[in-house]
Order: structure tokens, then sequence, then C-alpha cells
């Protein structure tokens, strides 16, 4: 349900202008061009190829297609969609290198998972490093690769050092992305994250891409909980932005839910993402229907998600089989 809070007059006259139909507006600088940086951002984070390649996550955990399951038998093979059961087996396709296993990417439906066509619009190459490779079991390594015909698209590697009874399971991932946007730039990203034992995956890091850095952390569930968050900081012209998740659930193929967004420490938003669509309400409780503004807010939910779905999601799933 949209969350709808009035604040004080003195807040609002401080935070915002008011247009000639009464509504509150961003005194934000340049919105334009913020929203152009954060078209980037999003096009790289959130391109149908990463999409895609998260929808697989489950459906390989529940095949067993994990990290410490990658051995002869499983590399050099191909994770192929069996559209009837919505499940995955492994074939062999020509030209799959003998190090990796390849997961081929799909076009999606409306319920997040391969469409029954099997239309590919890339691949995705898992190269380990596990006690089956040469590595140590306490000391492995997993690199993800995601092509769009023989362009990549995005780049990361997650590496877990020898287990450090303090923090549970830890590791990091360090993430390129390559917008596809006309124009877009690589997107660098570095996320240590945790583990507790039957605990949620906390994710948290501080990347940079398209102009600016930005603080972006993330809870994904664990056994016993079905609920994510994603938030995120940044800097723009001088203004402090930052996005709060509350719980966010997968639907479509996306997270979806709601984050209240703050300027400068204070509230001016709430945006709400449903399978219809987004929908932003300022702290005067009425919507904001400003084309630039909403697309902003827009944005300021959409990027967090994307990184929490769609990298530090799979990562979760197939490195430490956490979910």
């Amino acid at each position: 349900m949209m969350l709808r809070r009035a604040f004080a007059a003195a807040l609002l006259a401080a935070l915002a202008c008011t247009d000639s139909s009464g509504h509150a507006n961003f005194t934000l600088k340049n919105t334009s061009d913020l929203a152009a940086q954060l078209d980037t951002i999003d096009a790289g984070l959130a391109s149908p190829q990463l999409k895609s390649f998260s929808a697989m996550a489950l459906p390989m955990l529940a095949a067993g297609l994990t990290i410490h399951h990658m051995d002869s038998t499983v590399l050099g093979k191909t994770v192929e969609w069996n559209p009837l059961t919505r499940t995955v087996f492994l074939t062999t396709r020509a030209g799959t290198p003998g190090n990796v296993l390849q997961v081929p990417l799909y076009v999606l439906d409306t319920t997040g998972l391969p469409a029954p066509g099997k239309v590919e619009i890339g691949y995705a190459y898992l190269e380990p490093l596990n006690e089956y490779t040469g590595g140590r079991r306490d000391s492995t390594s997993l690199r993800f690769t995601l092509f769009k015909m023989s362009t990549v698209v995005a780049d990361w590697i997650v590496w877990r050092l020898p287990a450090d009874t303090a923090c549970g399971q830890c590791a990091s991932i360090s993430a390129t992305t390559n917008p596809t946007a006309p124009g877009g730039r690589f997107i660098y990203l570095t996320i240590p994250y945790t583990i507790p034992l039957h605990g949620d995956g906390s994710f948290s890091g501080t990347s940079h891409g398209a102009g600016f850095e930005f603080v972006h952390s993330a809870t994904l569930p664990g056994p016993t909980s079905t609920a994510a968050t994603a938030n995120w900081s940044f800097s723009w012209q001088g203004d402090s932005i930052t996005a709060v998740s509350g719980p966010l659930h997968p639907q479509a193929g996306e997270l979806v839910g709601r984050t209240d967004v703050t300027i400068n420490g204070a509230r001016v938003a709430t945006v709400t993402r449903s399978g219809s669509g987004t929908v932003a309400v300022g702290a005067d409780g009425r919507q904001i229907v400003n084309a630039t503004d909403a697309h902003v807010l827009d944005r300021l939910f959409a990027v967090p998600a994307a990184i929490a779905d769609y990298i530090d999601w799979p990562t979760f799933v197939i490195f430490f089989c956490g979910c």
C-alpha cells in the first residue's frame, strides 16, 4: 500500500518549491542531467542479460550447480532451460571452454522466467577456482562473465578467503558492467558481504560510474526470510541523496516494494514499485507528476534494487547457496 505522510510546512519550504498546480518539486540542481546519469547506471545494472542470469540462479541451485559442485562432470557443459518442467539440465555445446560452465541467457516472460520460445539473448561463463580446479574449499573464487553476442556486458568475480569465524561466511564481489545505452560508461562495484549461519546475506559497498561515487547496501533473504532490502546514497552537486527501502519481494523479474527518498537528511518522497508500475508520492501526500522528477525517483528505486537482484542475488545463490 502506498505510504502517505505529511510533513510540517517549514520542512517543505526548506526542501521544495511549489509549482502552479500546488505540487512540491525537488530543489535538486540540474535534475535532467541527474536523470541522464541515473539512466546510464540503470542501463548497466539492469540489462536483459543480467536479469536473465539472475532468473537462472534458483533453478541452478535446485540442480546442484553451485561452486562446490563445479567439477569435471560440470565444467565444459551448458546449462539448458526446460520450459515444460521449468528446470535446468546439462548438455554439451560445441565450442564451450573446458574450464567454464556455460549458461545461455534467455528472453524472460511475465513470470520472470525464460519464455517458452527459449529465445537466447547472450550467454554467461562461470569459471570456478575450487577444490576441483586447484583451489581450496575454504579459499574459493568464481568469475561470472556475461555476454551479449561477443560483447561483454558484465564481469565480476567473487572470492572467499579462509574462513573467519567472526563473520560467518565472508566474501567480496568485484564487478564491472558496461551500460548499453548510447554514450554509456563502465560502472565499477566493490561489494564485501557476510552471511551469518542461517541468516540473511548482508551486502554493502562503495562503487563508482557514470560520473559519481555511490554507497549501496542490501540484505538478501536467508533460509528463514522472504524479503530483501536495497539502499543507496550519493552526493549530487552538493546535495546528499539517500534512498532506503522497506521489504522488497521478487515479482516478474524485478524487486517490488517501496523506498523512502531523503534529500539533505529530510524525507521528500516515497516511491512504490508494483507490477503495474512505479508511483512517487511527495511529502505532501500527493502524487508527483512532474515527468523529470518522477523519472529520477523511479531510478532512485531501480538502481539499488538492480544491484541487489541482478548481481548480489545470483552470487549469493550460486557461490554460497545462501537462500
